[in-house]
């Protein structure tokens, strides 16, 4: 047997792998440009209706279909409610308000975290640096899940700088990830999605979630993403 029938029956075996039903490769003297292009065409629609037929973990409830526009790669964090807010961070569709394009033509009070003022509101301060009391109760449980299930210590961050490489190195991490997307989801509903309505967060939602719909009240909140009905606090969106 030769190297070029090696490799045709190993790509036959790789499709019989995959977990949905797949087209049978025909014999290498058959095999033409043209076969190929359509078995690429074939795995990719067997693909996608794979992913939409498949059901995924809540944070509360049964497993359900979720819509194909919550699914990438942090296929290691299976509750689609933690990995969305995952993604959303990574994406930056939340609103710091520390993290505005000219900064220097805003009064710094308009920068300062809203919930403890104590700095400069950024991702690597929200998670890992604000002593709100909500943020910190899950902060202290992100520690102990790390310290039990992977022997990892959650350190105090002393610089913003030093924040924010942390919560990347938690995030991008195979071993952490899991956790920390669970942390970030519990503060980023804590926080009310930091007073952000995109377009993409209702496109991304599926039917009858109950992520942002029991907390936001699209009569009340205004045009540029802020809610008037937070407590008192002003989340007006001003890059």
């Amino acid at each position: 047997m030769n190297y070029f029938s090696k490799s045709c029956l190993h790509r036959q075996s790789v499709l019989r792998d995959l977990p949905f039903a797949t087209p049978t490769l025909p014999p290498l003297a058959g095999l033409t440009s043209a076969i190929l292009d359509q078995l690429q065409k074939q795995l990719i629609i067997a693909m996608k209706q794979w992913v939409i037929d498949s059901v995924e973990g809540m944070e509360t409830g049964a497993p359900r279909r979720i819509p194909l526009c919550q699914r990438h790669y942090l296929s290691a964090v299976t509750v689609s409610d933690h990995r969305l807010a995952l993604t959303r961070l990574l994406c930056g569709s939340f609103y710091f308000r520390g993290l505005r394009s000219n900064p220097e033509i805003h009064p710094t009070a308009s920068l300062l975290c809203r919930k403890c003022s104590g700095a400069l509101e950024t991702p690597g301060h929200v998670f890992l640096q604000c002593r709100d009391v909500q943020t910190v109760a899950a902060r202290d449980v992100l520690r102990d899940s790390l310290m039990q299930g992977f022997a990892v210590t959650l350190r105090t961050s002393a610089s913003a700088a030093d924040a924010h490489r942390l919560l990347q190195e938690l995030i991008f991490n195979v071993d952490t990830v899991v956790p920390v997307a669970r942390f970030i989801y519990k503060v980023v509903r804590a926080w009310r999605f930091f007073g952000r309505r995109l377009p993409t967060m209702v496109s991304e939602l599926a039917p009858d979630t109950d992520d942002e719909a029991d907390l936001w009240d699209f009569e009340t909140a205004t045009e540029d993403g802020s809610d008037l009905e937070m407590g008192g606090m002003d989340m007006e969106i001003d890059i």
